[in-house]
């Protein structure tokens, strides 16, 4: 999504820097407001929605209608966030395809051309989301496996990144800013190309350090989100993301070796001269 914004090296960087503090700091002042209202906790875990949040709002306001327009409010929210997500998530999902690194990338690259959307990209997206919310129906336990897979692949792809920054840094693989005369465009930070330094990054030891407390973060919080929530453990009760995350990584591996690596060749730069 960087591609549609001018600027996008300084203005992206800062948008995520202040919608971590943004929302870190409503969020928090949230937690507290929360805690400060919680009634009877037993009440709260046990209420018959299944929603612990809408048993605090009646503890708090002693009124259903009031209660219930809290939770509506909540609902709503969820639904806009639920919406900004699928719209980033389908256009990931196709600029990921549009370089040529999905199976199936010819048809889920194609833009419809009188509305401008990828149309294919957003339709996989939808169906796969609903169908996996449709596990929750036969098994808890499976939906809760299947959405524990996405706390371990955000913290993967962190991890991976992070140690691949490290080690460019470390060996000199990237390079300042140079100026250059020519009137034809600088390819750069591309496979093949020369990588270069963005205005946004923090230099010398100081960016070593910020590197490697994130990788040491990382892999503490990612070994112990594969962990059991309880014990003793029961089939029931066993967090089986290692499971999912192992067959996620192991078909992406064999995807690679037998077609991606024929293919993929690293993101595609489009040049308008």
């Amino acid at each position: 999504m960087s591609e549609e914004i001018r600027n996008p090296s300084i203005v992206v960087p800062r948008s995520i820097m202040l919608s971590v503090v943004i929302n870190g700091s409503l969020g928090f002042a949230m937690v507290v407001a929360l805690l400060f209202c919680i009634g009877n906790v037993d009440d709260a875990l046990g209420t018959n929605t299944g929603y612990p949040f809408m048993e605090i709002f009646l503890q708090a306001t002693q009124s259903v209608s009031g209660a219930a327009t809290m939770a509506a409010i909540v609902t709503i929210l969820a639904l806009c966030a639920t919406v900004g997500i699928l719209a980033s998530t389908s256009r990931m999902f196709w600029a990921f395809a549009r370089d040529r690194g999905l199976p199936g990338w010819r048809t889920l690259q194609q833009v419809n051309p009188s509305t401008t959307i990828p149309l294919w990209s957003i339709a996989v997206t939808t169906i796969v989301s609903c169908l996996l919310a449709l596990i929750n129906i036969g098994s808890a336990t499976a939906f809760n496996n299947v959405i524990s897979l996405s706390v371990a692949g955000l913290y993967t792809s962190y991890l991976i990144c992070a140690v691949l920054l490290l080690y460019r840094r470390t060996t000199g693989g990237f390079q300042e800013v140079s100026s250059n005369n020519s009137d034809r465009p600088i390819i750069v930070n591309t496979a093949g190309a020369q990588l270069i330094w963005g205005p946004w990054h923090i230099p010398g030891l100081f960016g070593i350090l910020n590197n490697t407390f994130a990788i040491v973060y990382l892999t503490i919080i990612l070994f112990f989100s594969f962990w059991p929530p309880v014990i003793p453990v029961t089939a029931a009760t066993m967090n089986y993301s290692s499971l999912v995350t192992g067959s996620v990584m192991i078909f992406s591996v064999l995807y690679y070796l037998v077609r991606g690596r024929h293919e993929w060749k690293g993101p595609i730069i489009e040049v308008h001269l």
